[in-house]
């Protein structure tokens, strides 16, 4: 599997679902379900790369909330569904390399999440959240399953949604000190065995645990759809306090451990 100074192999792994180290070009309609590049924030850029020589830029303006977004499904979305649209997954590993500008400031909220779509009204059955809790990343589970039955009837529909406990990791990935070097974050959920409470949630900063648990009833005993869209987001909610710049690199969604696999073309771009 050639890999070159590229992330994503080449052919993709069996277990590997999707992944994007943007050396193919702009993102589109082809490879994303969805994508939002608000008019040129969020765009191509060969200033900065964990892998290769492109990746994707987002540019906050004062006050901006929404600076662009990256949705990949899969599987058996209800929707359209680009990636093994003939499989059902209960257990996903998503990645992504994040880099920070020198000097940023302020806790951005949104970066990723894993969820469940039940209707291709978007309405969803459980929401693996990684945001941002001050200086750390944050993972903040939900989900919208009573008696073994969806009950969510549209997307983050917070009156149904049932939040099952925040996990604080450690590393200050989103302080001034930390900034200016490349980050990377994997995520991972598994479905509970329906009618336990088994599910699984963790996440990991360059390979490193940041927190992880394994109680959790994510969807009953509701089998009628598993796990099946990763977001990679840019929504600030207060807004950004000034002009602040970040890039994402090298996305990758798969059914076991994807891990950071620092190439020589990574390490020396770290610092």
């Amino acid at each position: 599997m050639a890999r070159n100074n590229n992330e994503c192999p080449s052919p993709l792994p069996e277990s590997w679902i999707f992944c994007d180290d943007f050396e193919a070009g702009e993102p589109n309609s082809n490879t994303y379900f969805e994508l939002n590049l608000n008019s040129g924030n969020f765009h191509l850029t060969t200033d900065q790369s964990a892998s290769g020589n492109h990746s994707m830029e987002v540019q906050w303006d004062t006050g901006m909330v929404e600076a662009g977004n990256l949705k990949v499904t899969f599987g058996d979305a209800p929707m359209k569904t680009i990636y093994r649209s003939d499989e059902q997954f209960d257990e996903v590993y998503w990645r992504m390399y994040v880099r920070h500008q020198d000097g940023w400031q302020g806790s951005p909220d949104k970066l990723s999440r894993a969820t469940m779509f039940v209707e291709n009204n978007w309405s969803q059955g459980m929401i693996a959240h990684l945001w941002s809790a001050g200086d750390v990343l944050l993972g903040d589970p939900a989900h919208c399953i009573a008696d073994d039955v969806p009950i969510c009837t549209k997307y983050n529909d917070f009156i149904h949604l049932k939040w099952l406990g925040q996990m604080r990791g450690e590393t200050p990935i989103f302080s001034s000190s930390d900034a200016g070097q490349w980050r990377c974050i994997e995520g991972r959920v598994r479905l509970n065995t329906p009618g336990l409470n088994d599910g699984i949630f963790e996440f990991w900063i360059d390979d490193n645990l940041e927190s992880s648990r394994s109680d959790l009833n994510w969807r009953g005993a509701y089998t009628d759809h598993g796990i099946n869209a990763v977001f990679f987001e840019n929504y600030w909610n207060a807004g950004a306090p000034e002009p602040l710049k970040r890039w994402f690199d090298d996305l990758a969604i798969a059914t076991t451990r994807i891990g950071c696999h620092p190439t020589e073309h990574f390490l020396a771009k770290r610092q």
